[in-house]
């Protein structure tokens, strides 16, 4: 039982220490966390319009959006093209997939492949 309560006096020590040495930097940084944890409440709301957007869009979608992306971003690490170049590499390939592989040509997922190519361009 002591040893139990010595674990609890320790453990409530280092989250005291955790929170209060830090003087100003540290509370805020814990009122930070505390704000995107609140805030991410409304983010996980199923009424969000992120959520209806991703539910509205098949999953053949994303996928092309996704592949868009990664070949666009291999290309920009083991090749020297330009970044057009890469868009118009990556709509070559997903314009000959849909001519060639597929039965019936979707212009939907020729957009969107386009479309993943381009997001990979954006700069954060």
């Amino acid at each position: 039982m002591a040893n139990a309560q010595t674990q609890i006096v320790h453990v409530s020590r280092s989250l005291e220490a955790l929170f209060f040495i830090g003087g100003k930097v540290m509370k805020m940084k814990t009122v930070v966390l505390c704000l995107l944890i609140t805030l991410s409440a409304s983010v996980c709301n199923a009424k969000n319009v992120v959520h209806q957007i991703e539910d509205s869009m098949p999953v053949d979608k994303w996928a092309h959006l996704g592949l868009g992306y990664i070949i666009n971003d291999q290309l920009k690490r083991h090749t020297h093209l330009t970044p057009l170049e890469r868009v118009l590499v990556v709509s070559g390939v997903a314009y000959a997939k849909e001519k060639w592989a597929d039965e019936k040509f979707d212009s939907g997922d020729l957009a969107v492949t386009v479309a993943g190519s381009l997001f990979c361009e954006i700069k954060f």
